[in-house]
């Protein structure tokens, strides 16, 4: 089987390659095909676009938190 990848997407399987310790391409590509076949189901079918858009446009619109220390996200989490 032939795989034609773009150079952005070779390269970014090299950095996985080398941050996943794998011997080689073959084997990091192997790796990333099984994890996406692997998938449950509801990340295969999310919207991601959608949802980074939405992401964006909050950000925007400053609806963000901004925390000092984890302690401090916590606390807010739990209110």
């Amino acid at each position: 089987m032939t795989i034609d990848l773009s150079d952005d997407m070779l390269e970014r399987i090299k950095d996985y390659k080398i941050l996943s310790h794998k011997k080689d391409i073959a084997e990091a590509v192997n790796e990333l095909i099984d994890y996406a076949l692997n998938l449950p189901m509801y990340f295969r079918q999310f919207d991601w676009v959608k949802a980074e858009k939405e992401a964006e446009k909050e950000i925007s619109l400053g609806n963000v938190k901004s925390f000092d220390t984890v302690e401090d996200l916590i606390s807010d989490l739990e209110k």
